[in-house]
This record gives structure tokens, sequence and C-alpha cells, in this order.
């Protein structure tokens, strides 16, 4: 994905909080991180797009791809029944087959990472004195959660962590996050000078005026009306217990969604600017709202996750 469409997704992940029917404590964890991210909101193009443009992890840390594989004993993990990925994953032709993982890749492993980096960051700041030189400032730790939301979108885009080659031909990979990036700067305004949306009255990228008529059935208008129509869910689903292994699951299901869109039968030459968008069982516009709207769920749960791991031990402090 590229500059503009991270930072969209991160700040959809805050205004699925926003709206989301969270209750108890949780409510009150996410109402803290709202108000926490609304402080560092025109950092978040810059933070959001640091691993591509001074990191530049992407061969390893980006990635996960997976390959078909009989002789080989992995087991999908399971998502949140609530997923679109989860739902058209069930199809893929993929599915009854095992798989092998490139041992290079690391894409869950950044993940969990940076989420422990958050917290003990906070838990550094919080035991520090005022004006300890080695005390994380808050713009610190905005980075690293916007960083975060990088990787976690990285792992939803399909040919991430599809170990076939489609960077060949037209360049479906680069196409495809293109077509993205293109939808984004068409239906929201940005200030590109400065490197930040104008924001509408909530606090969130502002809708270009010219297209509100046609929103709705754009792909982020349909991405806001499914995430709207469907539960958010805190959990990790199935038996899974921290990033790692949601971030693997979202992997697994990415891969499989690779093949519901691209059949095995394609190869890079085979794929042209007339069949692209129709090639599989699922058609690029349901892909990109399948896509987007997970992201914009997993950048969600794990920013809360994460933020309530360390607001819990917080509490334990005083």
């Amino acid at each position: 994905m590229k500059k503009y469409t991270h930072a969209w997704l991160a700040f959809m992940g805050i205004k699925r909080l926003e709206d989301a029917a969270i209750s108890g404590v949780d409510r009150g964890y996410a109402d803290n991180l709202i108000r926490w991210f609304k402080g560092h909101r025109d950092d978040v193009i810059q933070g959001a797009w640091y691993p591509d443009a001074v990191i530049k992890d992407m061969s390893t840390s980006h990635v996960l791809k997976i390959t078909p594989a009989s002789d080989s004993d992995n087991k999908y993990k399971t998502l949140p029944p609530t997923y679109l990925n989860y739902k058209y994953g069930k199809g893929s032709s993929v599915r009854s087959k095992s798989f092998t993982i490139d041992k290079t890749d690391n894409l869950p492993d950044r993940c969990e990472s940076i989420a422990h980096s958050v917290i003990d960051n906070l838990k550094m700041q919080q035991t520090e004195g005022k004006g300890s030189p080695v005390s994380p400032t808050n713009n610190h730790i905005a980075l690293l959660i916007f960083m975060l939301s990088h990787y976690i979108a990285d792992a939803h885009m399909p040919l991430h962590c599809d170990s076939r080659q489609f960077s060949g031909g037209i360049d479906l990979h680069a196409h495809i996050e293109g077509e993205w990036e293109d939808i984004i700067e068409s239906y929201f305004r940005i200030d590109k000078a400065d490197e930040r949306f104008f924001y509408d009255p909530g606090g969130y990228p502002l809708k270009d005026p010219v297209k509100e008529t046609a929103f709705p059935s754009s792909t982020p208008g349909q991405v806001a009306q499914v995430l709207h129509d469907r539960e958010f869910l805190i959990s990790w689903g199935g038996d899974n217990k921290n990033v790692w292994d949601f971030m693997s699951a979202i992997c697994q299901h990415s891969y499989l969604l690779s093949y519901c869109f691209i059949p095995e039968k394609y190869a890079a030459a085979d794929v042209s600017m007339a069949n692209w968008q129709s090639l599989g069982s699922v058609s690029f516009e349901d892909f990109s709202v399948a896509v987007l709207a997970d992201a914009i769920d997993s950048i969600a749960r794990v920013w809360l996750r994460v933020w309530r791991r360390y607001a819990e031990w917080e509490k334990l402090q005083l």
C-alpha cells in the first residue's frame, strides 16, 4: 500500500473505535486512545509511511510469503468470523492444501515487536521523572503506533503473502496499490505540502465535497458501510493469544484471498490491463473492500489491545 492509503487506514482504525459499540472499561480505554491519537493526527501521514520511506525493510518485514505444499503439516489459524477475508478464504482453491512459509520473512514478528515497544515506551515514560533524558516523548510513541499500523495493513495486502510473482507484465502488485492510492486521493482532501489531511468536524480526513453524492458507492463508502453493519470484536479469534498469532492468521487468509482473486492458472504474463479486475471468483471491487475493511478492523483491534495492556499495567502502579 502507498502513503495516503496507509494514513487513511490509520485514521479509519481510530474512527472504528469511536463508532463501535464497545462497553465497560474497554470503552474507557478506547476513548483515551482516541483522544491521544487526535493530539498527534498531523503526524500520521509521515509516521505511517516511515517503514517505507526510512526503514525500508520491505523484502522481509512487510511480507510473509506462503506457498501451497503437500508435504507440510501447517494448519490455518482462525480469524474473527466477521472478517470478509475469512469468508472468502473458505472458498479459496488452495484452502484444502497445506502450505510452507518463506523462512526469511517476519511480518508477524515485526508487528509483535513494535507492539511490545509501544507498551515498553509508555511504561518508561510513566516511570521516568519529568525531564529525564531517557524518557520517550509522546511524539516518539506516536511514531511507533503509526508504524505499527503500516505493518498491520501490509499483512492485509494479499500479494504480500502470496509467493507467486506478479511484479512482471503490468506489475499487478503496484497497479493494485496505485488504484487504492488514487481512490483515497480522489475522495479525500489532502494538504500534501504539509503532509496532513484536511479534517472534518470530527477530526477525520475530510471528504471532497464535489464527490459527496458519489461517496456511498465508492470503495471507501462501501468500506464504511461494511464496518457500520458488522460487530466490532475485541478478541483475536479462535485460539490466537497475541499479536503474533493474530497477524499470522491475517497473513494466511490474505494468501487464501490472493488465490480467490488470481486463480492458480495465472502467471504475471497472463494478466493484462483488460482482464486484471476479473480473473477469479472475487472481483477487484469486492477484493478491495475486503482488504481495506479488514485492515481497519485489525488496526483498531491491535491498537486497542496494546493500549489496554499498558493501561492495565498503569492501574497496578497507582
